[in-house]
């Protein structure tokens, strides 16, 4: 059960989320520029609320809960963190727009989550699981990222094919946001290989039935972003091949991991 001041902290955190979600859309629909320092600070706001909801919940008493709707929320939210920290030297405020309401999500999931029996325990920071699972969230916040950037591009193509450009005067230009995506990617595959090498490392056997799937599924991910990575730099990939390889890369990193937590803390706990 969550108490009522995680709750409370939470809710405050949706609403802050909410408030910058509203501004980029009213902004977007007047075709005016978002305010930026509006923007930054209701993110940042929530941001910090959405933290503390965060260590409230999913840490507690020396051991740290995870399951499916914790880990979403910690996705969402270092997502979120990283992308307003890194927003001090590139123009990515324009990935607002998609990760806020992922952060809503993330909030709203926390607060619903079961409670912590039914999460992962591990006694102390110091277990090598827990870095593992750290490196492992941050590898998936990037990617993340990198997912909202190649949707925002594939938008942008389209509109410029079909000469709508009204939205587009409100976004960086197409090859600042082309150069963005593969940005994110070279950072994610780094992680995610770190990420992989540490759960060889600290897990034993990768392959063992419980886990092998999302074993699998991650590395698959990773052959295709290391795969779309050498195409952009041997042979000028980008664009719409960009983004399908990103969706796909993506797509199958979600289902290791999240599909993987759904089959054992769901399915086979019915």
């Amino acid at each position: 059960m969550v108490s009522t001041l995680a709750a409370v902290i939470g809710l405050i955190a949706v609403a802050s989320y909410s408030a910058g979600t509203l501004l980029q859309v009213r902004t977007y629909r007047s075709n005016t520029p978002v305010s930026g320092s509006t923007l930054l600070i209701a993110a940042t706001i929530g941001a910090v609320l959405h933290g503390i909801a965060n260590f409230l919940i999913v840490y507690s008493g020396g051991k740290l809960y995870l399951g499916i709707q914790t880990s979403l929320s910690l996705v969402s939210w270092i997502m979120l963190v990283i992308l307003l920290l890194a927003n001090l030297r590139l123009p990515l405020s324009n990935l607002l727009i998609l990760v806020l309401p992922v952060a809503i999500v993330g909030v709203l999931s926390l607060l619903t989550a079961p409670p912590p029996e039914a999460g992962l325990h591990v006694a102390t920071l110091g277990d090598p699981l827990i870095w593992h699972i750290f490196v492992s969230i941050i590898a998936y916040s990037i990617l993340f990222m990198a997912a909202c950037q190649s949707v925002l591009l594939a938008v942008v193509e389209h509109r410029l094919k079909h000469k709508r450009t009204r939205l587009l005067r409100l976004l960086p230009p197409l090859q600042t946001m082309d150069t963005l995506l593969f940005d994110l990617l070279w950072a994610g595959i780094v992680v995610l290989t770190l990420s992989v090498a540490s759960g060889f490392m600290f897990l034993g056997d990768m392959f063992e039935q419980h886990v092998v799937h999302h074993t699998v599924l991650t590395l698959a991910s990773w052959v295709l972003y290391a795969v779309l990575l050498a195409g952009h730099h041997l042979l000028g990939w980008r664009g719409t091949t960009a983004v399908r390889w990103t969706l796909i890369a993506f797509s199958l990193l979600v289902l290791g991991y999240f599909g993987s937590k759904f089959v054992i803390e769901v399915l086979l706990e019915r």
